[in-house]
């Protein structure tokens, strides 16, 4: 009889365990949201469903999206939601923007600070860095833009042989460590690293804005506790902090 009831409890353990699995809310979000989107989720209550959250660049989001992967919301960039959203793989009605950030330049902590402030001195300091790090243009929307802004200044092959192409993440953590002179990414994402000093953004015209937008994938797994999600991180409460982070409100 005890060990039938200490069955029935394991069993109910398992359960339960199973249930609670089941439960949690799974997000794929863009890296250059960690830093806002990662302090939200660590203030929500105890009760609420868990966020398993994972974060990549937008070419990741995409490649993992093209396989299959069905998480209940995404946050990438505006262009790559618009295309979900064409082939009918989002709700539409559950599209919020987030917000916009700008590239930066980075340099490490101490170092002199360069002067970037026109297209010219920009495109001075960049010929006279000994390295540039960047995200890989093919898989982060960062490196895509940079890519283009070498481009403008007629400099795209000059800065090849200086460029340290990196896959994801914080790449102006090279700048910290000191394999790269300068750093060229989403503001959002200098902000967190220890050890670089924000210079500034990319002057004038020369700036590249990208917007966030979180949305709902169709027919979520977890439909009632995605909405609730959505409207948690699209709060006035949750755009303060999200606005703290290096963004701005989307226009």
């Amino acid at each position: 009889m005890k060990n039938s009831l200490r069955c029935l409890a394991t069993l109910a353990a398992a359960m339960i365990a199973s249930s609670a699995m089941a439960a949690d809310l799974t997000l794929l979000c863009a890296g250059a949201m960690k830093a806002p989107i990662s302090a939200l989720l660590a203030k929500r209550d105890a009760s609420q469903p868990k966020v398993v959250a994972t974060y990549a660049t937008a070419g990741e989001i995409r490649d993992r999206l093209a396989k299959g992967e069905r998480p209940d919301v995404v946050i990438a960039p505006s262009e790559d939601v618009f295309q979900l959203m064409k082939k009918n793989e989002i709700e539409v009605t559950s599209r919020r923007a987030l917000g916009e950030t700008e590239v930066g330049v980075a340099v490490k902590a101490g170092a002199p600070i360069p002067n970037i402030s026109t297209p010219d001195a920009l495109r001075a300091t960049l010929l006279a860095a000994r390295k540039v790090v960047i995200v890989d243009p093919a898989k982060g929307t960062s490196g895509r833009l940079v890519e283009s802004l070498f481009k403008e200044l007629k400099i795209n092959d000059a800065m090849q042989p200086k460029l340290l192409k990196v896959d994801g993440g914080n790449v102006v953590e090279a700048v910290a460590r000191g394999q790269a002179d300068l750093g060229l990414q989403q503001i959002s994402e200098i902000l967190p690293v220890a050890g670089v000093k924000l210079v500034g953004p990319l002057p004038g015209d020369l700036q590249r804005l990208t917007r966030y937008d979180m949305a709902m994938l169709s027919k979520p797994a977890h439909r009632v506790e995605a909405e609730s999600l959505v409207r948690d991180l699209s709060s006035r409460e949750a755009h303060a902090v999200i606005e703290k982070n290096g963004f701005m409100t989307a226009r």
